[in-house]
């Protein structure tokens, strides 16, 4: 609600309890026990009548007051559009022009002529005299089949007169209203289509909608046909009025015999620039089975021997591919102790985060050139010699796939924003994106570490430093093996896993770091198959980066499960095709034989979780990840608040910058979310191990810096082993 709204009530039933309790109802069954004089709190409800703002309404009241106006918000009990004057001129300047079937369009218009329209009549044809302002004429197209190509030759014959234009169609045995389109912005028509493609099963499904045809006859009973026309003039009014209405925000599927309504969001697909109108956070229009981005929200159920407490959600993601060249993630995952909501919340970050990370809208600004002509242009560019890549070593090896990024290189380039001196910054493409430099020269792989999502863009920065510090400090680690000490298990976490003791075990392993943030390992050992797997965490407090580690250490496991099925396995590598780089299916699961001695053939993080399928990967890791010397809690460090602030200052300290690149796609902003890649030059991003980056020696001089070696390792002695973790 903006600060200038004018909330109106309507819609409630308040029923008084006892003089200082009351129960309040809204319309769509919400009930809400109010703790306040009935008196006053009836006396102030009714000040809720479109005079006043919110600001004017709180004023002088219980603080407590703000969260009632909250949920009547959500509930749809407020309005803040127009007043009923204003709505009614509107209705009276507007001119409706209907289309389609005449078993739709002539009802139709007998309930429409009574309702304040300026006139209601037929579209006539392409030739149809131009009205005399566009702006207030609405075509209505109603047909009794799906009737793609009719719809879309009618929304592009309103989008070059500049007339809005509402579609309704019928499909799967449903009739379907919307989106409601003004031209230019929002959601139309071609986004449905776009929506319902990349969100199907089987595409094949539209296809054979789009090639249908009108019934013969009637297509609806009439008392259905009536209900089916009441609900489209009801969403007409609403949005000629300026009220809200589900159209807006994308389809209403009405179904004609159990008459139900269903709204389904359409997001708009971020391959036209439009404006974008952000109605979030609302994670509601991100998610649905036939028009979203996520179709599918699942509870993967414990395996046996898993921590029942732990709540492990699986979203499947639209297949962008079919409508847009965009090879987005298909799946993600997100968890949590206890709370399966948020472990759906999470799920639906990571989502957004990889359909966000995986694409460059073709609006976004690209300059090809070297760092060294961008400085002489007077272009403020990130020095690539800051960067912690390759070495001289890595590149002069046989077959190695990429080229130095140096000075005087041409490259792409992103812009950027420096959150250390305020100001934009341009970096390279391909630390963030493989969209900027096709068939060109590979520098590198993007970034894993530093994607991160939120419902803002300083929570997703916040999300992405946290990871960049996290990998930063868990490649050092690993790369140097230092024998670091173990946390004992507190009470509390090992009440989260008790019921795992007789089949796995676990060991949190406190990571030093340079910049005194609590970042913690926690290692999953499957006593029985004899498999390992590491979940990592930074976060304010040491125990809570202890147990969301932890849950992440399991969540693992239900990989190593689905890489150890081999149908699931081939599944996995038809859906998405860079699986390829994993090795076929053992079942003896001796996956070490099947990886090249030093690894080179590791090129995906996956092909890490691969090998430890193999019991002898555990147990050739095991002098640095278990049976540790065990330290105490007391004098680990913490930052007190989840804050950019917090954990930027840390960073600035040891002389380092803070780069975001801004990636959220339009569809995303207009749900009210953010992508972010956020950078730190010279810190190490994880890596699959045949891809290592040694860089500038930054992993063998930290290893010193940090006690854990008297001398930095050459390069050839760093561990290549791979990580358990992908």
């Amino acid at each position: 609600m903006s600060s200038d709204a004018r909330p109106q009530l309507s819609g409630i039933e308040i029923h008084d309890l006892e003089p200082e309790l009351c129960l309040l109802i809204t319309p769509n069954g919400g009930q809400f026990s109010i703790t306040a004089p009935v008196g006053e709190f009836r006396a102030w409800l009714g000040r809720c009548d479109g005079t006043r703002t919110r600001e004017e309404l709180l004023a002088g009241m219980n603080p407590d007051y703000a969260e009632v106006l909250d949920v009547l918000e959500e509930d749809g009990c407020l309005r803040t559009g127009p007043d009923e004057e204003t709505g009614a001129r509107r209705l009276a300047g507007t001119t409706v022009l209907l289309a389609g079937a005449a078993e739709l369009t002539g009802p139709l218009a007998e309930l429409l002529a009574p309702s304040g329209y300026a006139r209601v009549e037929p579209l006539t044809g392409p030739g149809h005299p131009a009205p005399a302002d566009p702006a207030d004429t609405v075509v209505v197209a109603a047909f009794t089949h799906p009737a793609y190509a009719e719809l879309t030759a009618l929304e592009a014959f309103c989008t070059d007169r500049g007339m809005r234009f509402l579609p309704f169609r019928c499909e799967r045995g449903q009739g379907i209203a919307g989106p409601a389109v003004t031209p230019g912005t929002g959601p139309d028509f071609a986004d449905v289509l776009a929506r319902r493609r990349s969100a199907a099963i089987d595409p094949r499904v539209l296809d054979a909608f789009a090639a249908a045809e009108a019934p013969p006859g009637p297509r609806f009973r009439p008392g259905e046909t009536r209900w089916l026309l009441t609900a489209l003039a009801v969403q007409l009014e609403r949005w000629v009025r300026g009220a809200p209405t589900e159209t807006t925000t994308g389809e209403l599927e009405l179904d004609p015999v159990r008459l139900t309504a269903l709204p389904r969001p359409v997001l708009p697909v971020p391959d036209r620039p439009r404006p974008v109108v952000a109605h979030g956070p609302r994670p509601d229009l991100l998610v649905d089975d036939r028009t979203g981005i996520v179709t599918a929200v699942h509870e993967l159920p414990a395996a046996p021997g898993m921590p029942a407490r732990l709540r492990v959600c699986a979203v499947d993601v639209a297949d962008m591919r079919r409508v847009v060249d965009w090879p987005n993630d298909r799946q993600a995952f997100g968890t949590s102790w206890h709370d399966f909501e948020l472990a759906r919340d999470s799920a639906i970050g990571e989502a957004v985060e990889r359909y966000c990370g995986s694409w460059l809208p073709p609006e976004r600004p690209i300059r090809h050139a070297s760092y060294a002509r961008l400085r002489r242009d007077g272009v403020p560019a990130l020095d690539p010699r800051r960067l912690n890549l390759y070495s001289p070593r890595q590149y002069r090896t046989a077959g190695f796939p990429f080229a130095p990024l140096t000075t005087d290189v041409e490259c792409a380039w992103v812009e950027g924003f420096s959150h250390t001196t305020k100001e934009v910054v341009w970096v390279p493409a391909c630390l963030v994106s493989t969209e900027a430099e096709p068939g060109g020269a590979r520098f590198t792989d993007p970034l894993i570490a530093g994607l991160a999502a939120g419902t803002s863009v300083e929570h997703a920065v916040t999300s992405g430093l946290e990871e960049v510090l996290e990998r930063d400090t868990t490649m050092l680690w690993w790369a140097n093996t230092p024998r670091l000490r173990r946390l004992p298990v507190p009470a509390e976490i090992r009440a989260l896993v008790a019921d795992t003791a007789d089949t796995y075990d676990v060991t949190l392993i406190p990571l030093d770091n340079e910049f005194a943030v609590p970042i913690v390992a926690a290692a999953v050992f499957d006593r029985t198959r004899r498999w390992l797997s590491i979940g990592f965490a930074t976060r304010p407090d040491p125990f809570e980066a202890a147990k969301k580690a932890l849950a992440e250490g399991f969540t693992l496991q239900h990989t190593c499960l689905a890489l150890d099925d081999e149908r699931e396995l081939s599944a996995m590598q038809t859906d998405l095709p860079h699986l390829g780089n994993l090795k076929p299916y053992r079942a003896d699961r001796r996956y070490l034989d099947s990886y090249r001695e030093d690894f080179a053939d590791v090129v995906d993080l996956l092909c890490q979780q691969q090998i430890y399928l193999d019991p002898r990967a555990a147990a050739r890791v095991a002098p640095w990840v278990r049976d540790l010397p065990v330290r105490a809690w007391e004098g680990l460090p913490s930052l007190g608040e989840r804050r950019l602030k917090a954990y930027q200052e840390r960073v600035e300290d040891r002389g380092f910058e803070v780069i975001s690149v801004d990636l959220t796609t339009r569809d995303v902003e207009a749900a009210g979310f953010h992508a972010t890649h956020t950078l730190v030059p010279g810190l190490v991003s994880n890596f699959p191990a045949g891809f290592p980056y040694w860089g500038d020696g930054r992993i063998s001089r930290a290893a010193v810096d940090l006690g854990w070696r008297a001398e930095p390792l050459p390069e050839e002695r760093l561990n290549v082993f791979p990580l358990p973790h992908a």
